[in-house]
């Protein structure tokens, strides 16, 4: 055994190998050899005879245990390890694998007592594997979508992790950080309160902050949720319990305490985003939803019914989606639309007349390897729409499709609150509208919503109230302010921006005070509500570069322009901070906000960078060209197009020949002619050279970047 004899037994028992378990120790290593080459049923039964003549050795029994849990055999794992702490209550190991046996076998819930047992006892002398414990239960609550705990159990995990894992974990982290989807407001860092109580209450105080710090969440909310009994009125113990509760996943009741935290606290930032959380976790437990639903059929002839939906005037066929592996997507999509579009004048489209999909289908072929038939589904929401894209189908198929239970029962595969509706769009725009037309309709759309429709929608957590009569009323101002945060976070998480600070000024409501902060306040554990809260011109230097990094990880549009345009006016900051990312960003920002112009001097100010490192000034050029060709190619009538398809016939393709191929196929999926096959010559003498200054009437001036983006991008 290559073990050093004077070192620790490997049994986890504090003692010497040579005083413990050194005379098995032959054995245990040809066991590992049979476990190193792979053949661990051997391994186990050699395992079973050592056990029969040493039957209570915590070393065979913890390598019986992590074998068996090799082989996905947690429950036969846990009974053997359940046996062994009963025996030795004490040995880490045993303890740690334990609480991973619990939970493959018995699940999250009933394996919580074990858990928060190998937090405690394991964390400090195998800390390698309590890591490895703290991620796979991220991973469970990825799956039940609790985010909150999901980024906290990381955060644990990562502080726990070896060295050669940390990476990965941090990438993990910052992932979440930067995810759209999430709603911006649980996403980040939230840090437990600051508490200050009598002497006989800090030792219950610091007993919950401890229990809380090695990941035990229940247990330190039980403590915080004790003494806010006693104190109802005190804020920061309603607080501390809502994000405990919320960290181990138990979001209902997380809810029920922020907003008891929300009532109490006089900080009005503070309760606006306890209240902001707990509106976020309401909706995802509300039971006042609309369902998603799919139905299911089976198909006599995929052939046939193809061909007789794509001749059938509200059935538009759409690109197969792309997710999964490709032996399993559907070799048709169909949208079922309320009108026919070729009788639709795309020219006169506005909000109220846009063609809606009541229902998407796929169509997928049979698999006779497998005896799998062919299928088809269509998905919607449950209703009338629904009903009727179902019947259009249905009429459309002249019997080439079988329903599931007589097509009366769909399936439900998804909800959505009522509430949120609001915030959706079923709109069925041809390939023909262009894209500008496309972002119009949607900057509409939401600024009809931020004017219109939210402010005028009953909200549950108004009491009932809309906002513009809630605005009214001073006893709502923290929860009309949070479902503000959570109409923004929602637009955000659809890629829009609604503009907070215009939605207070409409409802007549004053926003929330801007954080005090001085040049010694450390900006990298602020909440993402708090970080938007900034004032961004008064920030130190190396606190706004601290704010650039976070806040392009974040994404929030309103405060990551504000944060951008005071950073590229901050020469002292030029050095540490990519210039080039954060102007295309700019761009990026006004493009998506329909202020064309505006993105147009942002690409004029990227061209007169210095050129990046690593670059050459042809390559920088050709960047921010293909810059404004991707604004450009928005609206295809747009007058400058034809000037700068012109530079890349006459000034990059001579250079770089591979670049026709490129412009050639972009331009083709938007129906726009070749401009090799139709160019206007441009004089040599014409061409600016790549030092001059580019100005909106020089049409061949010199754009770049380093590669190809489009707005929004």
């Amino acid at each position: 055994m290559s073990a050093d004899i004077y070192g620790p037994c490997p049994c986890g028992s504090g003692k010497k190998f040579k005083f413990c378990c050194h005379p098995i120790a032959d054995e245990m290593e040809r066991i590992e050899r049979l476990m190193d080459s792979n053949q661990p049923r051997v391994a186990l039964q050699q395992l079973e005879l050592l056990e029969t003549k040493r039957p209570d050795n915590v070393w065979v029994a913890n390598t019986r245990g992590m074998l068996l849990l090799d082989l996905n055999e947690s429950s036969a794992a846990r009974d053997i390890l359940k046996q062994t702490l009963e025996n030795h209550p004490d040995n880490e190991l045993s303890i740690v694998l334990y609480a991973v046996a619990m939970l493959h076998s018995e699940g999250p819930v009933q394996a919580k007592r074990a858990i928060h047992r190998a937090f405690q006892r394991s964390a400090k002398k195998l800390p390698g594997l309590v890591s490895d414990l703290a991620t796979t239960l991220a991973a469970v609550h990825a799956q039940a979508g609790h985010m909150m705990a999901v980024r906290e159990h990381l955060a644990l995990a990562l502080r726990l992790a070896p060295e050669e894992r940390r990476q990965d974990l941090f990438v993990q982290l910052l992932e979440i950080d930067g995810a759209d989807e999430i709603a911006y407001p649980i996403r980040g860092s939230h840090q437990l309160p600051s508490i200050s109580a009598v002497d006989d209450l800090q030792k219950e105080i610091r007993k919950g902050q401890k229990y809380a710090a090695v990941g035990c969440w229940s247990i330190a909310a039980d403590v915080f949720a004790a003494l806010a009994k006693d104190s109802p009125e005190k804020a920061e113990y309603w607080h501390a319990t809502g994000l405990c509760r919320a960290w181990d996943g138990d979001e209902t009741v997380a809810a029920e305490s922020l907003h008891r935290a929300a009532h109490y606290y006089s900080d009005l930032g503070v309760a606006v985003e306890c209240e902001t959380l707990a509106q976020i976790l309401d909706a995802k437990t509300t039971t006042d939803v609309v369902e998603e639903c799919v139905y299911r059929g089976q198909v006599s002839s995929v052939s046939r019914l193809l061909t007789m939906l794509d001749g059938q005037p509200r059935i538009e066929r759409i690109k197969v989606p792309e997710e999964g592996e490709p032996a399993n997507r559907p070799v048709a999509a169909y949208s079922i639309l309320d009108v026919d579009i070729n009788q639709t004048d795309v020219a006169q489209f506005s909000l109220d007349n846009i063609p809606k999909m009541l229902g998407k289908v796929v169509v997928h072929d049979a698999d006779p390897k497998a005896n799998n038939p062919a299928i088809i589904m269509i998905a919607g929401r449950r209703g009338p729409d629904l009903e009727n894209a179902k019947s259009t189908l249905t009429s459309a198929s002249a019997d080439l499709i079988t329903w599931d239970q007589d097509g009366t029962q769909p399936q439900v595969v998804g909800i959505i609150s009522k509430e949120s509706q609001i915030l959706e769009n079923n709109w069925y725009l041809p390939h023909k509208v262009p894209f500008v037309r496309r972002r119009e309709l949607l900057n509409q759309f939401w600024q009809k919503i931020a004017n219109e429709t939210w402010p005028q929608t009953p909200l549950k957590a108004l009491q009932d109230k809309t906002p513009e009569q809630a605005a009214k009323d001073p006893s709502l101002r923290v929860p009309l302010l949070a479902a503000a945060h959570i109409l923004d976070a929602s637009a955000q998480q659809r890629e829009r921006g609604i503009g907070l600070t215009g939605l207070f000024s409409r409802l007549g409501i004053e926003p929330l005070p801007a954080l005090e902060i001085s040049s010694e306040t450390g900006l990298g554990s602020l909440s993402i509500m708090q970080l938007n809260r900034l004032p961004i011109e008064q920030l130190n230097d190396q606190q706004l570069v601290t704010v650039v990094n976070r806040s392009m990880l974040i994404r929030h549009d309103e405060t990551l322009y504000k944060v951008l345009k005071v950073a590229i006016e901050r020469p002292a900051i030029a050095d540490q901070i990519d210039r080039v990312r954060v102007v295309r960003t700019l761009a990026g920002i006004a493009s998506a906000n329909g202020q064309r112009n505006e993105m147009f001097e942002w690409i004029n100010r990227g061209r007169n960078l210095p050129v990046p490192e690593g670059k050459t000034p042809f390559q920088n050029a050709w960047g921010w060209d293909m810059a404004e060709f991707g604004a450009r190619l928005e609206d295809p009538s747009d007058p400058q197009l034809k000037p700068l398809l012109n530079r890349f016939v006459t000034y990059y393709a001579p250079k770089v020949p591979q670049i026709r191929q490129h412009i050639e196929q972009t331009l083709e999926a938007f129906d726009i002619p070749s401009p090799w096959s139709s160019v206007e010559i441009i004089t040599p003498d014409s061409i600016p050279s790549l030092g001059s200054v580019w100005n909106p009437s020089a049409p061949q001036s010199v754009p770049a970047a380093g590669k190809i983006w489009l707005p929004g991008q």
